[in-house]
């Protein structure tokens, strides 16, 4: 009898595990989203340049590029996370590249012909998102 009992409890909380995982997964990723969109606004500060985050939503990864040379014209890659590969979680985006300004202020350019954006990540059947304004700031909930 403790074996059926062992055996039920068991399997009641396998799929439990599972959502937990999946509820982790996505806030996880929700945060790694607000955390490079504060990096990127936080690089544009700190070079006085503009500085571009890149949503690739069909490889499900985001990184930032910023030109961090002293003298200027040099582009770097920073802060580079792929969702599917980490997390296993989706990234939807309703723009390919959000632009920050040298005073870390949402702008348009030519690698952002829009400012403000929505984020979505998503695992199974749970998702969360981020709202980006023009200005660049961000709404998580």
């Amino acid at each position: 009898m403790a074996l059926v009992l062992m055996g039920v409890v068991y399997a009641m909380a396998v799929p439990a595990i599972g959502r937990a995982r999946i509820g982790a997964a996505v806030h996880n990723s929700r945060h790694i989203v607000v955390s490079s969109i504060s990096l990127a606004r936080a690089t544009a500060l700190r070079f006085g340049r503009l500085t571009v985050l890149r949503l690739d939503a069909s490889e499900d990864r985001l990184w930032i590029e910023a030109d961090t040379s002293v003298s200027g014209g040099a582009v770097d890659t920073i802060g580079f996370y792929s969702f599917a590969g980490e997390l296993a979680t989706d990234l939807q985006s309703n723009r390919s590249s959000l632009c920050f300004n040298g005073r870390g202020i949402g702008t348009t350019s030519t690698a952002c012909p829009q400012a403000g954006a929505l984020i979505v990540v998503s695992l199974g059947g749970e998702a969360d998102s981020v709202w980006v304004t023009a200005l660049g700031r961000v709404f998580d909930r």
